[in-house]
């Protein structure tokens, strides 16, 4: 197709596998990552999307190679879970500053390069919706990108740009064994923590493989009008349904269990 695409987090998980399926369609796929990038590949840029310099770098050399962005997938993040009333101060900014301020800061640089017809898709998360006990920061950080799109989208709607959230649930990549986990508790909480890792790590078998999530991204990302948002996974579009219906209280304590 020959457009302009730029992945952030697109040297593992869903992010390598959207840029296969963009390149294999014939588009230009520029990969912003912060590790596992090939120095030797002009299409890649080591970068963390937190850096706003760094990320104003990147896109300057965008510009200058192609002149323009066609898509935008914010995509790159990371999971941090641990007790929320230890939780060190410098780790929880630092989540806020990749997962939040790395999708302000990418949106800010690709927009100068955008036509009308553009397209920015932000990957969210079902937690923003179902948020479970000690992962508090992340579902946190996912529910500022889910509002910040909508608010967005409003922004840039009439500059013909298009913009949505994409929320997927339990995928199976290697997000788990990256994410930050704070195992700190005290007689309080004894050893919660611990046991609610172990059981929420234990379904990892369970989860919808990154190929099959990606696959459906795709389709979404390639749709003519998005709307302004999308989860994927059954089992969530459920819970999003019953969600609107049934106490907030009711969810919670049904998700405590799940969890516990």
């Amino acid at each position: 197709m020959d457009r302009i695409v730029v992945i952030t987090g697109g040297t593992s998980g869903i992010g390598l596998n959207l840029r296969k399926m963009f390149e294999a369609a014939g588009d230009k796929v520029v990969v912003l990552a912060n590790a596992g990038v090939d120095e030797n590949n002009t299409m890649e840029y080591l970068c963390d999307v937190s850096d706003e310099d760094a990320v104003r770098k990147a896109f300057e050399d965008i510009r200058n190679r192609f002149g323009r962005v066609d898509i935008l997938l914010n995509n790159a993040g990371y999971g941090m879970s641990g007790i929320t009333e230890l939780m060190p101060t410098d780790k929880s900014k630092k989540l806020f500053d990749v997962n939040v301020f790395g999708v302000v800061n990418c949106t800010k640089y690709a927009l100068p390069l955008m036509q009308r017809g553009s397209k920015i898709v932000n990957t969210g998360s079902a937690m923003a919706f179902f948020p479970v006990p000690y992962r508090a920061f992340y579902a946190s950080s996912k529910a500022a990108v889910v509002t910040m799109t909508y608010a967005q989208r409003l922004e840039v709607k009439k500059l013909g740009i298009d913009m949505c959230v994409i929320c997927p649930g339990d995928i199976k990549t290697n997000f788990t064994a990256n994410r930050v986990k704070e195992f700190e508790t005290n007689d309080r909480y004894g050893n919660a923590i611990a046991k609610a890792t172990k059981k929420v790590d234990g379904r990892e078998n369970k989860r919808m493989p990154a190929e099959v999530c990606a696959k459906r991204m795709y389709k979404i990302i390639n749709k003519r009008h998005y709307k302004p948002m999308y989860i994927i996974g059954n089992m969530h579009k459920l819970l999003y349904f019953v969600n609107r219906l049934v106490p907030k209280s009711w969810l919670l304590a049904g998700i405590n269990k799940y969890c516990g």
